[in-house]
């Protein structure tokens, strides 16, 4: 039973009671009341390597906002919720935890080790889906999947042994971006390019038979004893005579052909290019071209193999110092110049990647990509923002063939076996019995798994049941929207698009908000090696998952930006979220008996008109930003309504001029429209609200705007901002000259507005109330002894000099001016330096400018003020 506490909003005891409430009444899952409005998305998957970090909070507070928002305007909402096996990742998680218990994956084998997987999986899932629970993510749990439960795996064999079946899928020797730590193949996506301080290492190759040498320059000197040519540019003058002939390879002494392609820039290094077909992909090209030997001499990216000579079993390091001392001993080294290169390291665990040629399973996606790009530029799928839509283009464009096998023991096996006997190669989405060529029994299965994209790239439908003809699929697919991250366009996005294309000639979502990336708040990305990861969680802990969601929120638009996020936000989105519970307190505690559903009355003060115009202007902006993916835009006007316009205002209004229904009326309608970014506090609050009956506020319907006259709402509201701007003023009069106290203090006001002074004389008493003076009066013939400040054109605000100790203002504006004077001099020094203003940034310059300016304005009215003070 939720029970009101006075004081700061108690997150902890509140929330977790919500969210059970909640999942007890099944309010996720969907209406089905209507056919014709229907809402679906499926949800990232996050992976189950660990806990969730700030980037799940935003992928998950984003289309939860979606979500609440589309239940409240009537549509039945299925928000398919699921976590990702994640090949690679989890069985470097697993092998690393389980080596700091002295366990190492290849001791036990490879079912124990899966074994260990699926305990940290039980462990690890369970508490992913926990965490996301703490963030109010309003999924329908009954429909929660994992890519490699039972019935995920068999869909995704059914899709390999479709496209193999279709002459889609092929086993080939292609050279491959390979991890030794992992021991794996990737695909060139996974590769991340990172510049390293090398050497570049100057070698002689003679000719044979000649003292004539070219010189190579080479950053991988190990990977020169499987050289297998020199390349040249047909049109390089410097090597024209040398076409045809050989070289021969030092240290090694092997004849390799000089050859001709236009592939070699004549201007890089020396113009003359070392062809090493086994370890570099461009070499390899070239190597097939040429029809050149192929030898290998790198086992797996760790140590030199038999064709290594005297270098065999040496790591590479080894073997790269070590050439470098015979070379030099031989008189083949010319020289060696440091050198800053790219190089290719492992996407997860960061290691250098070898090029090495190896027999792996490949994807043809040629012709799958043209469907995929058919879709998304011929508006099918709307891309958001539309930049990311050329990105897609030009990758999908240029797409190579996908290499889906993996060396590893995690993830779903190839659904291929081998005869010991015949050697038949047998593709079945069942394990056979025997061999359909021999009958022999003595089959093998491939040993290699796919990447774990490939099931992830038929998430959208496979979820859903497929290839099960399901009723999920017909009801909600393809669903409306995906939310993702843009550094997943290709790895996910693109592969959904031509899979869902592919199997059920569909498009796998009509819209695609591609949102930032969560940094610190210096602009890095964060992770736990560099000390700046943010754990939300513990921020959920300790200021609740309302004011996680409303920081992340603020920081979201339409152009999806990256994040920079600062703790210190998150500390005022939870002040936000206290206001909102304290101001329900004071609601609660003075509309007693009344119903936020009761009709208004006709009779309203020019303030309720005034809250009226502001909060219809609220929810138009609202809705408008919620339906454009400006999500921070939402919650800025949110915030500057309720705090400002409610709190601030209103609130205070009502302490002197009540009116309790239309009060109750918009902190209910305030509460609904902040709902779908802070569910929690809003849902506590509406069911301590009586009238509401135990009914959520998750189904509440949206609130359509209040009637109001436009033409008696325009000039009211302009009323009430001048009144506002009167009250501010006095405010700052008091603060100027530390009136804190309102006992005999009257103001004076006098306007040449006939109609505004009518409105003026309305409401002395709340004036006087809300800026805290004892009188508020009319001033029709002010005198020297009052104190004049103009509002605006039409209006002046006057107050008496004999509250004011006037030679001690006088004293401490003197004093100000002083401080002034000074600052405007360091400003000035600035302005006249020809070298700051030639070299500083324009956005200095302009910083410079403006606070020059702003000091000359406060110097101006300070010395009015004393002007005023001295007058007789």
């Amino acid at each position: 039973m939720l029970k009101f506490t006075k004081g700061a909003y108690p997150a902890n005891e509140i929330e977790p009671q919500i969210y059970e409430r909640w999942e007890s009444q099944h309010l996720f899952q969907p209406t089905d009341q209507s056919k014709d409005k229907i809402f679906s998305i499926t949800m990232p998957p996050p992976n189950i390597t660990g806990a969730l970090h700030l980037g799940h909070a935003l992928d998950l507070t984003l289309p939860d906002i979606i979500c609440r928002y589309k239940r409240m305007n009537g549509y039945s909402v299925c928000w398919f919720p699921g976590t990702d096996q994640a090949g690679l990742a989890t069985d470097n998680k697993v092998e690393a935890y389980l080596k700091k218990q002295g366990i190492r994956k290849e001791d036990i084998g490879r079912e124990a080790f899966i074994e260990k997987v699926w305990e940290w999986k039980a462990v690890y899932g369970n508490k992913i889906v926990e965490q996301m629970k703490l963030l109010g993510t309003s999924a329908d749990w009954s429909k929660l999947r994992f890519t490699k439960d039972e019935d995920y795996e068999k869909a995704v064999v059914k899709a390999f042994v479709t496209y193999y079946e279709q002459g889609l899928i092929y086993r080939g020797k292609r050279m491959v971006q390979y991890c030794p730590r992992c021991k794996t193949a990737l695909s060139d996506i996974e590769v991340s390019h990172e510049n390293v301080n090398g050497e570049l290492v100057y070698i002689k190759y003679f000719l044979d038979h000649s003292k004539e040498f070219i010189t190579i320059a080479t950053t991988r000197v190990e990977t020169m004893l499987g050289d297998t040519a020199i390349a040249v540019h047909p049109d390089d003058p410097r090597y024209t005579k040398y076409h045809g002939k050989y070289v021969v390879l030092p240290l090694v002494g092997r004849k390799i052909p000089i050859i001709t392609d236009d592939y070699v820039e004549k201007e890089f290094g020396t113009g003359a290019l070392k062809v090493t077909p086994c370890h570099d992909p461009n070499d390899f090209e070239l190597g097939k071209k040429h029809h050149l030997d192929f030898i290998t001499v790198i086992e797996n990216g760790q140590r030199m193999n038999d064709n290594a000579g005297i270098y065999k079993d040496m790591l590479v390091k080894e073997a790269r110092e070590a050439i470098k001392r015979d070379l030099e001993e031989k008189g083949f080294l010319l020289k060696v110049e440091p050198f800053s290169h790219s190089v290719g390291h492992c996407e997860r665990c960061k290691h250098v990647l070898e090029p090495i040629i190896s027999d792996q399973w490949y994807l043809r996606t040629k012709t799958l990509a043209e469907k995929g790009l058919k879709a998304v530029n011929q508006n099918d799928i709307q891309y958001i923002p539309s930049r990311w839509k050329k990105v897609y283009t030009d990758w999908m464009e240029n797409i190579l063939d996908w290499c889906i096998s993996r060396q590893i023991w995690w993830g779903i096996r190839i659904p291929v076996w081998y005869c010991n006997a015949c050697g038949e190669m047998i593709v079945s989405e069942t394990p056979p019995k025997n061999c359909p060529e021999c009958s022999s029994y003595d089959l093998r299965q491939e040993e290699d798994v796919l990447d774990t994209w490939f099931g992830s790239a038929l998430w959208p439908f496979a979820c859903m049941g497929w290839p099960n003809d399901s009723e999920s699929l017909h009801k909600y697919y393809p669903t409306s929207l995906l939310v993702t991250a843009f550094d997943i366009i290709f790895f996910w996005v693109s592969r959904m698009i031509f899979s869902s294309l592919h199997f059920l000639n569909s498009i796998p979502f009509e819209t695609v908000y591609f949102h930032g990336l969560v940094l610190d708040n210096q602009g890095k990305k964060m992770s736990k090696s560099s000390s700046n990861a943010v754990d939300p969680t513990s921020l959920i802990q300790e200021y609740g998952a309302d004011a996680l969601r409303y920081t992340v929120t603020t920081y979201t638009n339409s152009s999806g930006q990256d994040i920079r996020f600062d703790i210190k936000k998150n500390k005022a989105s939870r002040n936000f979220i206290n206001k909102i519970w304290n101001a329900g307190s004071y609601v609660l505690d003075n509309t007693q008996n009344i119903s936020h559903k009761q009709p208004l009355e006709k009779e309203q003060s020019i303030w309720d008109d005034w809250i009226v115009y502001q909060f219809n202007e609220t929810l138009s902006t609202v809705q408008s930003s919620i339906e454009s993916y400006s999500f921070n835009e939402a919650a800025q006007s949110l915030y500057s309504f309720f705090w400002h316009d409610f709190c601030d205002w209103y609130i205070e209004i009502s302490k002197t001029n009540p009116n309790p229904i239309l009060l109750r009326k918009i902190f209910a309608l305030s509460l609904q429209i902040i709902h779908p970014i802070a569910p929690f506090v809003t849902e506590a609050l509406w069911l301590l609200m009586e009238e509401n009956n135990e009914t959520s506020i998750m189904y509440s319907p949206w609130p359509s705007p209040l009637n109001l006259s436009e033409e008696r709402a325009a000039y009211n509201n302009l009323a009430v901002r001048k009144i506002q701007e009167i009250i501010r003023v006095i405010r700052n009069i008091k603060a100027e000259f530390h009136l804190a106290k309102p006992a005999g203090l009257s103001i004076g006001i006098k306007t040449d507005d006939e109609a505004f002074r009518s409105i003026l004389e309305r409401n002395y008493s709340t004036l006087s109330d809300v800026a805290k003076v004892e009188e508020v009066y009319y001033e029709n013939t002010p005198s020297s002894s009052l104190i004049a400040t103009i509002v605006d054109s039409t209006t002046t605000v006057f107050f008496p000099k004999d509250r004011i100790d006037i030679e001690s203002e006088i004293e401490n504006k003197k004093q100000r001016i002083l401080k002034i004077e000074k600052e405007l001099e360091k400003l000035e020094l600035k302005r006249s330096n020809e070298n700051f203003m030639k070299y500083a940034s324009e956005d200095l310059v302009q910083e410079v400018q403006a606070n020059y300016d702003e000091c000359l304005l406060q110097k101006q009215s300070i010395l009015q003020r004393i002007t005023d003070l001295t007058k007789e």
